[in-house]
């Protein structure tokens, strides 16, 4: 999904919660979601190869959020309807409580 307009900021758009949208295929049964993503601005297309460092979108608005942000999560079906959240694991090992702010992870 790349077409959902930004919201302005204070409002959602609940009638599609998820706004622009990519789901990444890492391994079977481990897929990431990336959600929220500005309109128009998901330059990556099904079935592509992407890597670490690759940029995929750019930060937005849309769907079920009130200000600009991503949300990310790792789940186990590409069906986010039919998914299981899964644990991150970060390349450093670092691991994030409910509610850490992560401003920015440096590669090793």
């Amino acid at each position: 999904m790349n077409g959902v307009q930004d919201n302005s900021i204070g409002s959602t758009n609940e009638s599609q919660f998820l706004g622009n949208y990519i789901v990444i295929k890492h391994a079977e049964n481990e897929y990431s979601l990336i959600a929220h993503l500005h309109q128009y601005s998901i330059i990556v297309n099904e079935g592509q190869n992407v890597k670490y460092g690759d940029i995929i979108g750019k930060v937005g608005n849309s769907g079920n959020s009130t200000e600009p942000h991503i949300h990310f999560q790792v789940m186990n079906d590409k069906n986010i309807e039919a998914c299981t959240s899964l644990k991150i694991r970060f390349i450093n090992n670092r691991e994030l409580i409910k509610g850490d702010v992560v401003c920015g992870l440096q590669a090793e």
